[in-house]
């Protein structure tokens, strides 16, 4: 297998199991007692920003630090990366909390399209016809979902969005994954450490309600934080960012699954419709890059 064929096969691999790791955070979620999404959004970034600090102490990683900040162009963007990721965070929790885990899970259905029109657009990743055909088939499973969900996916939509802007300001930025994640977490660290200390002032719990377990989950929260966005970010970095985008498609299959099978969600005849037609049309995508590859080798 040439280089360039292992580099995408792990790409793929990493990218798999971020989305379906993803995919179980609304387990997470409904678990912990939290008072309001942002205490879970805080302590995703505090503990994601400690789990990352030992992690480039260890590997003497910090030094790099003043370098990368010293760049205008790095900076800026991981500052836009950081408030964007800030914004999906909160968006999802608030969904699960309240009740509209299927409009979250909508939203990462429509993440990808998003991903791929920036693809196009901004990178240059230009699709053949057999390519667009697989997206257009996508589409139809999106906006038949859309249609049948009978009010505008506004939570949904802004998580597409905010996360397709996010993966693109990474993958042009090329920056190292992980010293990429550890510069958001301290970009974030100090708003997530100053809203818990104003929990704390106001008398509130700021361990989902205190207790030995709720502190062990409240640190849980950098683990399920740093691990899928790690191997999202090496996925990001080793695929075309239209492959990426439609292998996230775990992610909210895996979401729907959970709704339907643990959370006990009703799985509708519009539902099955919609999921039907976004996994054919994930199918005649890989389909075409099969048969491009084998093409050239049959000539």
């Amino acid at each position: 297998m040439p280089p360039a064929s292992k580099i995408r096969f792990r790409g793929a691999v990493f990218a798999l199991a971020a989305a379906f790791l993803w995919g179980l955070v609304p387990l997470y979620i409904d678990l912990v007692d939290a008072t309001s999404p942002y205490e879970i959004v805080a302590h995703r970034a505090l503990w994601s920003g400690v789990l990352l600090l030992c992690y480039m102490l260890l590997t003497d990683g910090v030094r790099r630090l003043p370098e990368i900040f010293g760049d205008n162009t790095t900076r800026r963007g991981l500052v836009a990366s950081s408030f964007l990721l800030t914004t999906n965070w909160g968006l999802f929790v608030y969904a699960v909390q309240s009740g509209r885990a299927i409009e979250a899970a909508l939203g990462y259905f429509i993440y990808p399209l998003v991903a791929v029109v920036l693809g196009n657009l901004l990178l240059r990743e230009h699709l053949d016809r057999l390519g667009w055909v697989a997206i257009s088939i996508v589409v139809c499973g999106v906006l038949a979902k859309i249609l049948l969900n009978g009010n505008p996916p506004f939570i949904g939509l802004c998580l597409a969005v905010t996360f397709g802007f996010y993966g693109l300001t990474r993958k042009k930025m090329g920056i190292d994954p992980i010293m990429g994640m550890f510069i958001e977490t301290i970009i974030i660290m100090p708003f997530a450490a100053g809203y818990l200390i104003w929990m704390a002032y106001f008398g509130l719990q700021v361990f989902y309600g205190g207790g030995f377990f709720n502190i062990i989950l409240a640190m849980l929260a950098g683990v399920i934080t740093v691990a899928p966005l790690l191997l999202y970010h090496i996925g990001n970095r080793d695929l075309p960012l239209s492959v990426a985008s439609l292998l996230f498609y775990v992610n909210p299959t895996t979401q729907l699954c959970v709704g339907v099978f643990i959370f006990g969600g009703a799985f509708t005849l519009g539902d099955g419709l919609a999921f039907s037609l976004i996994w054919a049309g994930v199918l005649v995508f890989f389909a075409r890059h099969q048969i491009v590859r084998e093409t050239p080798a049959s000539g």
